[in-house]
C-alpha cells in the first residue's frame, strides 16, 4: 500500500484514471460467468455494484484515508443539501411514478444504493481529495470529467443522437461538479451517497430512466437541470473556505 499511497502523491491524476479503470474491471469475471453459463444478467445488477462498493470502501480503509474520504466527523454546511434534495425529485413530480412489484422496488433499491456508495466512494471519496494536490477546481472539474468519461462508455451499447450524448455528459458533468462541490463545502461523503441513491431511485420508480421506462425525461428538461447543477456546483466551489479544505490537508495556497 506505500507503493500505491507513493504513486497517489507523485502522479495524482494519473493514479485517479487507472483507479477509474479498475473499478470496471471488477464486472468482467461475473459477466464472464453469466456468459459460460447462460444464466440471467439481471443479479448482476445488484452483485457487481456491491462487490465494487466493498472494494473502494476496502481501499479506502487500508489506505488510512477514512477521514479525508469523509466518512467520519460532522456535516458541515448541511442547508446546501436542500437544492439536489429538491431537484432530484423533479422526475417524479413531472412523470409520477409506475407500478413495481415489492420485490423489484427492493431490489433496485439496493443495487442503487450499492452504486451510490462504489461512485462516491471513488469519485468524491477518493478522486477530489487526491486531486487536491493541483487545486480545488481542478480536483473537481477532473474528477467530473473522468466520472463522465466513464458513463460515456454506456452509451456505445446504444443508438444515440448527437444531441444524446451531449446530454449524457453534460448530465453527468453537472451532477459531478455539484456533488464534488457539496464534498468540499460538507466535508461528508455520507449525504452524497444518501442523495445519489435517491435521485437514481426517483428515475426508476418514475419510469423516466432504467428498467421499467414508460417515457424518457424530455431531454431538454434533463439540460436544463444539468445546466443547473453545474451552475450551483460552480459557485459552491468558488465558497469553499481554508477551513474547509484543511479537513482535506489542504490549504489556500494550493487550492486558489
Amino acid at each position: 500500500m506505500q507503493s500505491i499511497r507513493r504513486l497517489a502523491e507523485r502522479h495524482p491524476f494519473w493514479f485517479v484514471v487507472a483507479l477509474a479503470v479498475f473499478q470496471p474491471v471488477l464486472a468482467i469475471p461475473f459477466i464472464a460467468i453469466v456468459k459460460l453459463t447462460g444464466s440471467s444478467i439481471t443479479p448482476l445488477q445488484l452483485i457487481i455494484p456491491t462487490v465494487q462498493s466493498v472494494v473502494i470502501l476496502w481501499f479506502i480503509r487500508v489506505m488510512g484515508w477514512w477521514q479525508t474520504a469523509g466518512l467520519t466527523g460532522q456535516i458541515r454546511n448541511a442547508h446546501l443539501l436542500i437544492y439536489p434534495a429538491l431537484v432530484h425529485f423533479v422526475p417524479a413530480l413531472l412523470y409520477g411514478t409506475v407500478a413495481i412489484s415489492a420485490g423489484w422496488t427492493l431490489f433496485y433499491f439496493l443495487a442503487l444504493l450499492a452504486t451510490g456508495i462504489s461512485e462516491e466512494g471513488f469519485a468524491r471519496g477518493v478522486a477530489v481529495p487526491v486531486l487536491l494536490a493541483f487545486g480545488k477546481w481542478a480536483a473537481v472539474l477532473v474528477a467530473a470529467a473522468i466520472f463522465s468519461a466513464g458513463h460515456l462508455t454506456n452509451a456505445l451499447f446504444e443508438d444515440f443522437s448527437a444531441l444524446q450524448w451531449l446530454d449524457k455528459f453534460a448530465t453527468t458533468f453537472g451532477f459531478a461538479v455539484l456533488y464534488g462541490a457539496l464534498f468540499l463545502r460538507t466535508g461528508s461523503l455520507l449525504p452524497l451517497i444518501f442523495l445519489h441513491t435517491v435521485e437514481d431511485y426517483i428515475y426508476v420508480t418514475s419510469g423516466t430512466a432504467g428498467p421499467f421506462v414508460a417515457e424518457a425525461l424530455d431531454i431538454r428538461i434533463h439540460l436544463l437541470i444539468a445546466c443547473s447543477n453545474l451552475a450551483v456546483g460552480l459557485c459552491m466551489l468558488a465558497a469553499v473556505t481554508d477551513d474547509e479544505l484543511l479537513v482535506f490537508g489542504r490549504t489556500a495556497t494550493v487550492s486558489a
